[in-house]
């Protein structure tokens, strides 16, 4: 990479139990101009205790603290994540003047160990970029899964409607709780189209899945996303079969 950003000056120190509550870290960028990103990857410093990295921008000397959670975000790692590459001509761009915060989330493994997790950026030429990319999600925040469903279901769609754009990637999330993902395209005429069905998510390896060629969206399009979760003794994965299960930050 052309810039490596550490999270901090020194590594943070992970305990080996218990729950550690999001950590964030702010990081200077030193750029008087704009940025503009066409590579990008996070490397965790404690692989093992990382459960995942978000990487917002936000005005130096910034009180913001609504960074845009999950909805908006530069770079990401959860495990499995690969280096971020765009296509030739397409970046995202990080305005003059810009300070990093990284929110890192640790899970204890039973050793205490020190991460110190960076980003680092593969730079383009601002005269070569024709398209700005942007990350956008679905998310619900209010669902309930029942004790024991083996089968629930969760929706979730962009609040905005989509200006014309491409598409070049989706990253489904869930927990441990997750059993399949799928993206559907909702046209102008409501009807539905399929972009990406993983009937078994696989919470240890959550890949980004990329379009081998960007994907053109008329405007007035919206993104749909269904889950479903596995609540059920059947689930090796599932910490407690007998609770009800909300939005939470922790795996658990």
């Amino acid at each position: 990479p052309d810039i490596i950003i550490p999270m901090s000056d020194r590594p943070y120190s992970v305990p080996k139990t218990g729950v550690v509550n999001y950590q964030y870290f702010r990081a200077d960028m030193n750029n008087d101009k704009d940025l503009w990103v066409q590579g990008m990857e996070i490397i965790p410093g404690a692989r093992e205790v990382v459960h995942h990295v978000l990487v917002f921008v936000r005005d130096k000397g910034s009180r913001k603290r609504d960074l845009g959670g999950a909805r908006s975000f530069l770079a990401g790692y959860v495990p499995g994540t690969r280096a971020e590459m765009m296509p030739e001509g397409y970046a995202k761009r990080i305005p003059a003047n810009s300070e990093l915060i990284f929110q890192v989330h640790y899970t204890p493994n039973g050793t205490a160990q020190t991460d110190l997790s960076k980003v680092g950026f593969i730079l383009a030429d601002p005269e070569q970029i024709t398209h700005e990319v942007k990350t956008t999600s679905a998310v619900s925040l209010n669902f309930q899964i029942p004790p024991g469903a083996s089968d629930h279901r969760v929706t979730a769609s962009l609040p905005e409607k989509l200006p014309e754009c491409e598409l070049l990637a989706m990253s489904p999330h869930m927990h441990v709780r997750g059993k399949s993902f799928r993206y559907s395209l909702v046209h102008l005429d409501r009807k539905r189209e399929v972009l990406l069905d993983i009937p078994s998510y696989d919470f240890n390896w959550q890949t980004e899945y990329r379009l081998a060629t960007p994907m053109k969206l008329p405007a007035g399009t919206r993104m749909f996303c269904e889950a479903t979760f596995d609540n059920s003794d059947a689930n090796l994965n599932n910490p407690d079969p007998k609770a009800w299960v909300r939005w939470g930050d922790q795996t658990y």
